[in-house]
């Protein structure tokens, strides 16, 4: 996998996130990659913004129920969540990683805005297929990620839960992943109207890492060393996005998204084994 498609993957990704009220500094970032802030008045583009921003959600959902005193974001891409928990958990230390490309852009955002980071987020590289570039922790530690999964093909994916679970049993601790998505058509319900995510999809080679079932995945997950503690269940009263949903789809588009069943849970993990 190519630097570059990394990051194009987070830039694009950005157009929905600062599209949400919801996300810490996603605005902010947007605006320094001159990302327009104006939404598009597109049915599509509002389901795609609800997804991530109940993507997002998920995650810091179990992060504020946590009770390890590490943090260790994986594949963070330019979110900066781990800025703004710091910033209300002084007692935390919260490592944020990704590629040396991202994390050198994501430090130098960070020195425009003029911000004082707290002394408990760091920002460090990391490639989640290289054990040794994982950071040492004084303890157990949660581990988070969003988006990372789905770009690598079932023999990386293997490679990549062996480090988590080798991480995990070293330090102790527990795994957050958004990455359990299914195989599915991204314009069943007119959201993608365009073909833009069909393509995105094609290019970084998404749909043929997904997984056939919830059932398949947690296989996988089993016997990779992971069991599920808890899934995720949606909140959609706060997800800011839903208002603009209902604003632009029409009754049938509507419909249709109702009943096309989840393609993705956020789980929370524990090693075993």
């Amino acid at each position: 996998m190519m630097l570059e498609e990394i990051t194009d993957t987070a830039c694009e990704l950005l157009r929905f996130k600062s599209a949400a009220d919801t996300i810490p500094y996603a605005k902010e970032v947007a605006q320094y990659f001159g990302i327009g802030v104006e939404p598009p008045q597109d049915f599509g583009f509002w389901v795609s913004v609800v997804h991530f921003e109940m993507r997002y959600r998920s995650l810091t959902y179990f992060l504020e129920r946590t009770t390890t005193s590490n943090v260790l974001e994986i594949s963070s891409g330019f979110s900066y969540r781990g800025l703004d928990f710091c910033q209300t958990n002084p007692a935390m230390r919260y490592v944020d990683t990704d590629l040396e490309v991202i994390v050198h852009k994501k430090k130098e955002i960070l020195d425009t805005w003029r911000i004082n980071a707290p002394v408990n987020f760091e920002i460090q590289s990391l490639d989640v297929r290289d054990f040794d570039t994982y950071p040492m922790m004084d303890g157990p530690v949660t581990i988070l990620n969003e988006g990372l999964l789905l770009y690598f093909d079932k023999d990386e994916q293997e490679r990549i839960l062996k480090n988590i679970h080798r991480f995990l049993c070293t330090y102790g601790g527990t795994w957050i992943t958004a990455d359990i998505y299914l195989k599915h058509e991204t314009d069943r319900v007119g959201s993608d109207g365009d073909k833009k995510w069909d393509a995105f999809f094609r290019k970084k080679g998404v749909k043929q890492h997904l997984f056939e079932s919830f059932e398949q995945a947690e296989q996988f997950f089993s016997a990779n060393g992971f069991e599920v503690i808890e899934r995720y269940v949606p909140e959609f009263e706060r997800y800011s996005g839903v208002a603009r949903l209902f604003e632009h789809g029409t009754a049938l588009q509507l419909e249709a998204l109702r009943n096309k069943g989840k393609v993705q849970e956020t789980w929370h993990l524990k090693p075993i084994g």
